[in-house]
């Protein structure tokens, strides 16, 4: 027997678009439901076995999460996609609660809806096949009890083996996924919880059709996931590894790093769990952010003095930072091949580094603040504590800043003039705080202290008056119309521009237009 769909969604055009278009018997549907409200869609649920619900969220007459809320509470076996018109964490959050397969943004093409929904028909027939659902839940349980407990493991191996649950020559592979981005703190919850949901729906997907089982997903921490690996006849679980995180990366547009474990028997699996969590504790991933078990080993080598002073005199005596930052760059290299760089090394290293460049910056009588800006600052050092691409990507941060105030005149005055040269040849375009100052390489912070003190007004006044001005040249000198001496001089905003055109002018563009040519 076929599957079966209902659709709901107030839009009845959209609704009958859906239902005459998709390709529902390529997909192995044959029966397609339709409600324009929640009240119709629970009546056809009640009358007729409905395995796919497809359902807009905002109705007028109840949403999409209370119908599924509905059907839970029913306990009727029923996968969820929803639809929705604008990215809504709670949505997200509140359809992760009740399970929904996908959620889905409109509008929508036919070939990404069908794509999604062939996913889930995939799902239903594989829960279908398989008779021993309760006895995979079952075995997800044991393996969150496993790896979360601290104490009893080798007890609970051996009732989990003497019982039958599983067999000491069953081979697993562990593999960590780790979120390298911590979440602003204001979103961190609502962040996490999409991280669990995205985690999981793709991590099941992914698995469907591969030689290798996935046993269990466990939720280890925040920003830590636990795969358990069933390895079969032809599973290749470092490769599969890869390509789900190009697979979570692309999904949640975020960094994350793989721990892959070795392929250890079922009697043995406290050992892989004690060496991923070394690998958790002290290994760097590598500039891929992958690692690999084989390839991690232990060491209690001490930590490799970097040569700071050599750096710093090369620095001092050169006219480029850049080869230094070579030099640097290559040490980080030899460290990660020497199996040296750890994260407690890493984490020293990274702290010497920051110093070095306090000293250097004060030989040369610059202050840090006039460099960096402190909230991009301390982002790339946080990521310089996570990975070898992390690390990698602060030192030529760092740099290039060095060496961009290195070869600017970075005296006061020059620093203004260059940057009214900017503004007076950019007005048509974006003239942030950001822009300007990497024009200078200096900080947002100081180019806006210094810019008050040198000139007698803030960065975006001074914008602001010399694109009225030249805006008074196009008016007077001109036939252009209004709306495109606007965008000529950097406002988008017809409306914003007029405005502040009359504050800052006495007139509106029109008036002054007319004015100058002797009408008013």
């Amino acid at each position: 027997m076929g599957i079966r769909i209902l659709i709901v969604d107030d839009d009845k055009l959209l609704v009958k678009k859906l239902e005459e278009t998709v390709n529902w018997e390529r997909l192995g549907i044959t029966m397609v439901f339709t409600a324009y409200n929640i009240r119709q869609a629970q009546n056809i649920l009640e009358e007729y076995p409905v395995e796919i619900l497809l359902c807009d969220i905002d109705m007028p007459q109840g949403n999409g999460l209370e119908l599924l809320e509905w059907i839970r509470y029913r306990k009727l076996d029923v996968e969820c996609a929803f639809l929705s018109s604008y990215a809504n964490f709670a949505y997200a959050q509140k359809a992760l609660k009740l399970s929904s397969r996908e959620y889905l943004l409109k509008p929508i093409s036919n070939s990404d809806l069908e794509f999604a929904l062939e996913k889930i028909v995939t799902y239903i027939k594989e829960k279908k096949r398989i008779p021993e659902t309760s006895k995979k839940r079952k075995n997800e349980k044991f393996w969150e009890n496993l790896l979360l407990q601290d104490v009893g493991m080798e007890r609970t191996i051996a009732h989990a083996i003497s019982r039958g649950s599983y067999r000491e020559d069953d081979r697993f592979c562990l593999v960590m996924i780790r979120m390298l981005e911590i979440p602003a703190r204001e979103q961190y919850k609502k962040e996490i919880a999409l991280y669990d949901f995205v985690i999981n729906n793709i991590t099941s997907e992914f698995f469907l059709d591969r030689p290798e089982d996935l046993e269990a997903l466990v939720h280890q921490s925040d920003l830590e996931w636990m795969l358990v690996l069933y390895e079969k006849d032809g599973g290749t679980p470092v490769q599969s590894a890869m390509q789900l995180k190009k697979c979570l990366c692309d999904a949640l547009k975020r960094r994350c790093c793989i721990y892959v474990g070795e392929t250890e028997l079922f009697s043995r699996i406290q050992g892989s769990m004690e060496q991923m969590a070394s690998m958790e504790k002290y290994a760097v991933p590598d500039e891929e952010e992958i690692l690999l078990a084989k390839d991690w080993a232990l060491t209690e080598q001490a930590y490799c003095k970097a040569p700071w002073d050599a750096w710093i005199r090369e620095m001092e005596q050169s006219e480029s930072v850049i080869p230094t930052r070579e030099s640097i760059l290559a040490f980080v290299d030899q460290c990660k091949a020497n199996g040296g760089l750890r994260t407690d090394f890493l984490g020293h290293f990274i702290y010497e580094l920051v110093q070095m460049m306090y000293r250097y910056l004060n030989d040369l009588g610059v202050s840090f603040g006039q460099l960096f800006d402190a909230g991009e600052f301390e982002l790339y050092e946080r990521d310089a504590h996570t990975s070898v691409r992390g690390s990698k990507e602060f030192i030529r941060y760092l740099f290039e800043k060095l060496e961009g105030n290195k070869s600017t005149d970075s005296h006061q005055e020059n620093v203004i003039e260059q940057l009214k040269a900017y503004i007076e040849q950019h007005l048509g375009e974006d003239l942030s705080r950001t822009v300007l100052a990497k024009k200078v390489y200096l900080s947002e912070d100081y180019i806006s202290k210094l810019f008050v003190k040198m000139v007698g007004m803030s960065i975006p006044n001074y914008i602001a008056a010399r694109r009225m001005e030249r805006a008074k040249e196009y008016l007077r000198s001109s036939s252009l119309p209004i709306s495109k001496i606007a965008m000529e001089v950097g406002y988008s905003n017809f409306s914003y521009f007029s405005k502040t055109f009359r504050d800052m002018v006495g007139y509106t563009p029109n008036e002054y237009r007319s004015k100058m040519r002797g009408h008013g």
